[in-house]
């Protein structure tokens, strides 16, 4: 049958911000071990880019952090001429409510059900069939493939009420979708068929996609593009066609799965500035329909890394210092307070030996927790390592690089002992500890990473052509090293990624950035392990920075959102109080600095290091937002447009107007706010 249409118009505004580029290594001559890393060099202490005049003197408050919880409706205590706009989560619960109102009203039947499309708009390959049952079911979905190895399904939760979530729909396609009510045996009782039309791809997505070799069979249904050139991420299935994409425009870094069915996305609206490129600080959870049910806010910023600690646990992030250096720290938040319990500066494990005159001396790329031992595996990329910590005492516990990146330094105590001599890994990316014991040892661990292969300028480099997925075993007792899997993909310089799938036997390796000509594009290679046959590989159109299995959670899909409580949260840099005399401005700024208002959360978009600081003048006490001391190393980044958030939380009552400090001159922004 042809189901009833619905489509819900409640809008997310999409607010665009550009942020991308990689930071650099450079030569520097502590030891023979410091070598140049990559082609192109950001000195700390070459040119400074932009204006940081300071109408107001305060000191550098960078490592000073406000905690915070709270809802949109935190905004209501403000009055202000600042635009206020809903947070996605506020957006979603609008939506949600509408959608369980339809649920509820009992017009719709499992015969005749009613399909809203896209329901949260943001992910426009999705539906939400409403119904009522007089009995209550599980329901089974089907979209149904081109294949039968196509078919993408799912089982929701047992009601009377139900609202099918419908995921993987073809575009400009009319779908057959199957559903199918079950008894408590998950026997089908009853089943039926719609019809759902979908409009097409956007243009940049045509052709996205194309299939160099495929099995017909994959151990992922589908699977996720997201990252980099990849601004608006996609998933494709065996057949290599796209079957889910979010018109949201996400950060350099894209979207990170959970272990709950959601994911965490990186927005593009809410940067922090540093002596590089800016910085995403606001992440959102969201399911696969696109439902928002949390919002974080990070101080320094995230990067190549958002991760749980333990299933449903804290979030490990990888993040910045920013002052001098990019990429070279983690901490450890709390999910329900948004707080930050961890932190680790990589300077605290290797000193000062490796970023002398060097910016992006660590460039961190992935973390990942060992609750058995209470460790931390991290990819410092720039020092060709894969390293675990104890991440209570910080203390390293071993290294796995080759051995002559640490030789003749006091750190080549920790460099695991290969049992044999072969290929090393170098840039690597994705160095994660997994559960399956591929060697059949117990006595090791089995470490897998993606091996780009790329460093020209050390003595000691082989000069191999291509990257690898790459497979270690470790002996932690022995301090030694196995290489068990090499398997050769083409040449991916950065980003990139190794996944191994535990159920299927199936490694996979994702190559993120590959030269084709002047342009730059991807691949992706799934694996037998054992045999090193490649089963499937795709062609990406544009570069990306990782790819991973779509994992939906159609049961809490299914439920209705439960009305959500302080899920504003996070730590964020707090303004700096002054009682210092503040003077009147005699200019008014026309351009170059707007606000936003989302709950106590001030974002200030700008041209990057245009604006040095952002004065809230008081009767009695004033405070200042001040980037004066963060200076720009990098000209490329120069101008880039930023949001930078500032809460408002700690800010007395009172009325204040605010002012700047805009291109070295001041001027009044003619925006006021008062804190009831």
């Amino acid at each position: 049958m042809k189901a009833k249409k619905k489509w819900m118009f409640l809008g997310l505004t999409v607010l665009v911000v550009v942020a991308a580029g990689l930071g650099y290594w450079k030569r520097i001559g502590i030891r023979n071990t410091l070598y140049r890393m990559l082609d192109k060099q950001i000195p700390l202490t070459g040119d400074v880019y932009g204006y940081y005049g300071q109408e107001v003197k305060v000191k550098e408050n960078l490592n000073e952090e406000t905690s915070f919880q709270m809802e949109d409706s935190y905004a209501d205590k403000i009055d202000t001429t600042i635009t206020k706009e809903s947070s996605m989560v506020d957006t979603s619960w609008q939506i949600d409510q509408q959608i369980e109102a339809e649920v509820q009203s009992g017009a719709y039947t499992f015969e005749e059900p009613e399909v809203i499309m896209d329901p949260y708009q943001i992910s426009p390959l999705t539906g939400v069939a409403v119904f009522q049952t007089d009995e209550e079911y599980r329901v089974r979905v089907t979209v149904k493939g081109k294949t039968k190895e196509a078919d993408i399904t799912g089982v929701t939760v047992k009601a009377k009420g139900h609202r099918v979530p419908i995921i993987g729909l073809y575009p400009k396609t009319e779908n057959s979708v199957k559903l199918e009510l079950l008894d408590d045996n998950d026997q089908t009782i009853k089943e039926m068929e719609l019809k759902v039309q979908t409009d097409g791809l956007p243009e940049e997505m045509d052709d996205m996609v194309s299939v160099e070799k495929s099995s017909g069979e994959s151990a992922y249904g589908l699977t996720i593009i997201s990252g980099q050139g990849v601004y608006y991420p996609f998933a494709y299935d065996v057949n290599g066609d796209i079957r889910w994409y979010l018109n949201h425009r996400t950060s350099t870094y894209g979207v990170f799965q959970l272990s709950n069915g959601n994911y965490i996305m990186q927005d593009n609206y809410g940067y922090v500035s540093s002596v590089t490129k800016s910085f995403p600080a606001v992440l959102y959870e969201m399911d696969y329909l696109g439902r928002a049910v949390q919002m974080y806010l990070v101080p320094h910023g995230t990067h190549h890394e958002i991760i749980e600690k333990e299933p449903d646990g804290n979030l490990l992030i990888l993040t910045s210092t920013l002052q001098d250096h990019v990429d070279d720290k983690i901490i450890e938040l709390d999910r329900k307070s948004g707080e930050i319990v961890n932190s680790l500066e990589m300077t605290e494990l290797f000193g000062n030996d490796y970023t002398e005159d060097v910016i992006d001396w660590a460039h961190l790329n992935t973390v990942s927790y060992q609750a058995e031992d209470d460790t931390i595996l991290i990819s410092p990329r720039n020092l060709n390592s894969g390293v675990k910590l104890n991440w209570t005492t910080h203390e390293i516990v071993w290294i796995l690089a080759n051995p002559e990146v640490f030789k003749g330094t006091k750190y080549e105590k920790y460099v695991l002992t290969p049992d044999s001599d072969f290929l090393w890994h170098y840039r690597q990316h994705t160095v994660y500890q997994i559960d399956t014991d591929l060697d059949g040892n117990p006595d090791t661990v089995e470490i897998t990473m993606f091996d780009n292969h790329r460093n020209p300028e050390a003595e000691y480099y082989d000069h191999e052509k291509g990257s690898f997925v790459t497979v270690y075993a470790v002996n932690e007792k022995e301090k030694t090293v196995s290489l068990l899997k090499k398997l050769p993909v083409v040449k991916a310089n950065v980003t990139s990624n190794t996944t191994y799938d535990a159920d299927s036997g199936h490694i996979f390796g994702m190559c993120g950035t590959v030269k084709s000509g002047t342009a730059k594009t991807g691949m992706t290679y799934e694996f037998d392990y054992e045999s090193g046959e490649i089963l499937n590989q795709y062609y990406i159109n544009k570069n990306y920075y990782r790819a991973i299995e779509l994992k939906a959670n159609y049961e809490t899909m299914s439920e209705a959102m439960q009305q959500p409580e302080n899920y504003i949260k996070g730590t964020l840099r707090p303004l700096m109080e002054t009682t210092a005399r503040i003077a009147e401005p005699t200019q008014q700024l026309s351009e170059g600095l707007n606000f936003k208002l989302t709950a106590g959360i001030l974002f200030a978009e700008m041209r990057n290091r245009q604006v040095s600081q952002i004065i809230f003048k008081g009767e009695n006490k004033s405070y200042v937002y001040d980037q004066s001391f963060l200076k720009l190393r990098e000209e490329d980044y120069l101008l880039r447009t930023e949001s930078i958030p500032i809460p408002l939380t700690t800010v007395e009552k009172g009325t204040y107007q605010i002012y700047c400090v805009y291109q070295d001159g001041y001027y009044d922004t003619a925006q006021t706010i008062t804190i009831k």
